[in-house]
C-alpha cells in the first residue's frame, strides 16, 4: 500500500539530551532506519493508518507524515511524541545509571520507541532463551517474508509484522518457518486473544498465557506501554551483576532500579551490545562499558538486516 504525504510536523523533545540518532537505531530493521532517517507504520492509530518520516535537525525533530486518509497535526503531533518518547524525562534513571556498576557510563539520551501489543509480543517471545542474533533473525525472517509492505517517500518500503488474523489462518506453520520452534504455541495463543477479545483483555491476562513468564511480561509491557516497572532478568542479567559482586540480583532491581527496571536491561543490552555472556563478561572486566558500533549488535541492527 502506497501512502501519501499529508503534513510535516517539528517537535521539540523534553529531555534536552534526547539521542535521536541512538533511540533511533536501537533494535531497528534496514527498512526503519538508514543512519539519518527514521521511518515507521502504525497500523490503527485511532483509525489512521500512519506512516513518518522522521530525522534530527538542531534541537528538534522533524517528521513527514504520511496517512492513507487526511489527518490532524494535533493527532500526528501525538502519535510521534509518543512514539519516539519525545515526551518523556529520564533523568531520574540516568541518575541511577550513574550510581550502578554496569551502567554507570550509559550514553544519555537514548529513549525507547513505543510500539503495538502485537509487535512487542512478537520481539519478547522471540527472545525466550534465544540469543540477540537468534531472536532478531526470527523476527526478519517473519516480517521480511510474510509482513505488510506500506511505501513511503521515493518508494521507500516499510514493512511490518504479519496481522495477528493472517498468523492464526497459517497457524503455527508460518512462525515455525520463520524460526520460532516451540515459541510459535505462545505467540498464536496471544494472536488468538488478540483478535478474540481485544487489547485490554490480553493486556489483563498475558501473565495467564502459557509460555508468557515474568521476563516476557515485562518486555511487552515496556515495549507497549513504557511501563518499566517490571524485572527483565534472565541468566544473561543474573550472570553479569553477579560477577561485579551483587548476589540477590532481582532484590538488587527491586531496590535500586524500582520503576525503572526493565529499562536497566533494555539499556544494559545496548551498552554491551547483548553480547553473549561470555563476551559480555570479558568486557565488565576491562571496563567496555559503552557500545563498540562494530558487528552486528542492537544498535548496528539496521546495518546488517
Amino acid at each position: 500500500m502506497k501512502l501519501g504525504k499529508k503534513i510535516s510536523i517539528e517537535v521539540e523533545p523534553v529531555d534536552k539530551k534526547f539521542n535521536f540518532e541512538l533511540t533511533a537505531s536501537a533494535y531497528s530493521f534496514s527498512w526503519n532506519f538508514d543512519g539519518k532517517y527514521y521511518r515507521t507504520i502504525l497500523e490503527n492509530y485511532q483509525g489512521y493508518i500512519i506512516g513518518v518520516r522522521a530525522w534530527r535537525d538542531d534541537r528538534t525533530v522533524i517528521a513527514e507524515i504520511y496517512s492513507s486518509s487526511n489527518i490532524s497535526k494535533d493527532i500526528a503531533e501525538t502519535y510521534v511524541e509518543d512514539h519516539l518518547g519525545l515526551n518523556e524525562d529520564l533523568d531520574e534513571f540516568y541518575i541511577l545509571c550513574r550510581r550502578d556498576l554496569l551502567l554507570r557510563d550509559a550514553i544519555e539520551g537514548i529513549h525507547v520507541r513505543k510500539i503495538d501489543i502485537w509487535y512487542a509480543s512478537i520481539i519478547a517471545v522471540a527472545q525466550q532463551n534465544a540469543s540477540f542474533r537468534q531472536g532478531w533473525t526470527m523476527i526478519w525472517r517473519l516480517l521480511s517474508r510474510y509482513g505488510n509492505r506500506y511505501i513511503l517517500d521515493n518508494g521507500h518500503i516499510v514493512i511490518t509484522p504479519p496481522d495477528v488474523r493472517k498468523v492464526i489462518e497459517r497457524g503455527e506453520t508460518m512462525l515455525r518457518d520463520s524460526g520460532f520452534g516451540y515459541r510459535s504455541r505462545t505467540l498464536l495463543e496471544i494472536a488468538k486473544i488478540l483478535l478474540s477479545y481485544g487489547e485490554e483483555h490480553l493486556k489483563e491476562n498475558l501473565r495467564n498465557v502459557r509460555g508468557v513468564g515474568p521476563y516476557t511480561y515485562g518486555l511487552i509491557m515496556m515495549l507497549a506501554y513504557r511501563d518499566y516497572s517490571n524485572p527483565v532478568i534472565d541468566r544473561w542479567v543474573r550472570g553479569l551483576y553477579s560477577a561485579v559482586g551483587i548476589d540477590n540480583v532481582d532484590e538488587y532491581y527491586r531496590r535500586h532500579w524500582g520503576r525503572y527496571q526493565a529499562l536497566a536491561t533494555w539499556m544494559l543490552t545496548l551498552m554491551l551490545d547483548a553480547e553473549p555472556l561470555s563476551r559480555a563478561l570479558e568486557r565488565v572486566r576491562k571496563g567496555l562499558l559503552r557500545p563498540l558500533f562494530s558487528g552486528l549488535s542492537p544498535l548496528t541492527l539496521w546495518k546488517y538486516y
